[in-house]
């Protein structure tokens, strides 16, 4: 787990290695379809702006059919982290439905064929999604099942990840009592990550910075800007000063509680490295479905193809993940969508018979040579 790539200097921000991750796949993808598009008298710029469709449209409903899906459990009483993308949280299928609408409409627009470009497409979002795997494992979502100690490849996330959340709560793994952070309204849990990784220092400089500037407004005399202020000052005490008491109640620091975190005893327990398996799949998934893209005999065939494998491959590798909940018809939602996909996958295919096998909207658009 490595969910922070590194700092940009002089800007202090951080990278997120998913990002980092997805916006390399969305590079190599995107090359990648240029490169198919030149091989069948396609302007690449084609397969350019379709990678930004389905990078925006697709990013969106993602986190959309996330949001959805987990509304009651996690944003009913917090509406404002819909928009915390950096804490996690999309939906693969939400963002292929997404994606395919919006390029499906761009490629009308364009008066394209549609087959033809979505067997173009098809090699590069199967890479992509499988890159995109390998950020859910740097990130720590999207964990497996527990393994046994013997699996040689079988990992273990660092304290207070969400795997370690999720088996804490389920009372197969402890922690020592400095560790777990009592919340004024009485909740308890492993203490944040982003919170062991500050210190009482910066805690208290924050508190005085906050103090400061309520002094610069009350001297000010706004009495509405004086109340904001006020009242903002109240929620940063009621967050900074439970901590301050955590560490006085138990004689510690946060320096010292980095040190017991990170101790092996403090990980989980080993689990199947369910994120690095997801992405095995659709990147072999990537390489079949280019090879048989020039081999094909019909156009729409390839993403037929690749579509009903990746349905295949998720609905088994959802046996293997422990963070969706089974909550549709005694599935998770992705095995639910698997065999919608299969089954619309299997009508497309039927239909895709009586038409010409050549697309009749698919042209050349390379520029006309000088």
């Amino acid at each position: 787990m490595y969910p922070d790539l590194c700092k940009l200097p002089f800007v202090n921000i951080t990278v997120p290695s998913f990002g980092a991750v997805v916006m390399l796949g969305f590079l190599l993808a995107t090359f990648w379809a240029g490169r198919r598009c030149s091989k069948v008298k396609l302007d690449p710029d084609m397969a350019l702006n379709l990678g930004f469709i389905i990078l925006i449209f697709g990013t969106v409903s993602a986190r959309a059919f996330y949001v959805i899906h987990y509304w009651e459990s996690e944003f009913a009483h917090q509406p404002s982290q819909i928009l915390n993308i950096r804490a996690g949280g999309m939906e693969v299928y939400g963002g292929l439905i997404g994606g395919f609408l919006a390029s499906a409409a761009y490629i009308k627009l364009k008066r394209q064929s549609l087959r033809l470009l979505a067997d173009i497409v098809a090699p590069s979002l199967l890479l992509a999604m499988g890159m995109g795997r390998i950020g859910c494992f740097l990130f720590g979502c999207c964990w497996g099942v527990p393994s046994s100690e013997n699996l040689p490849w079988a990992v273990r996330f660092p304290f207070s990840s969400p795997a370690y959340q999720q088996q804490w709560e389920e009372r197969l793994i402890t922690a020592p009592a400095e560790l777990i952070l009592v919340t004024p309204d009485g909740l308890s849990g492993p203490m944040p990550r982003q919170l062991l990784a500050i210190s009482e220092k910066q805690l208290n400089d924050r508190l005085a910075q906050f103090r400061e500037q309520l002094e610069k407004t009350r001297a000010g005399g706004d009495a509405d800007k004086i109340a904001k202020a006020e009242k903002k000052l109240r929620r940063v005490d009621e967050t900074i000063q439970p901590l301050m008491d955590h560490l006085a109640g138990f004689d510690t620091s946060f320096e010292a509680l980095r040190v017991e975190a990170d101790q092996p005893a403090r990980r989980t327990l080993p689990v199947h490295p369910a994120q690095l398996y997801s992405a095995v799949g659709p990147i072999v998934l990537a390489f079949l479905t280019s090879a048989f893209f020039y081999r094909r005999a019909r156009h729409g065939t390839v993403i037929l193809l690749g579509m009903s494998l990746y349905a295949l491959e998720r609905f088994i590798e959802e046996t293997v993940r422990l963070d969706n909940p089974q909550d549709t018809l005694g599935l998770t939602v992705s095995q639910a969508i698997s065999l919608g996909v299969l089954v619309l996958a299997g009508i497309s295919y039927l239909i895709l018979r009586r038409l010409p096998l050549r697309s009749p909207f698919a042209r050349s658009t390379l520029p006309a040579p000088k």
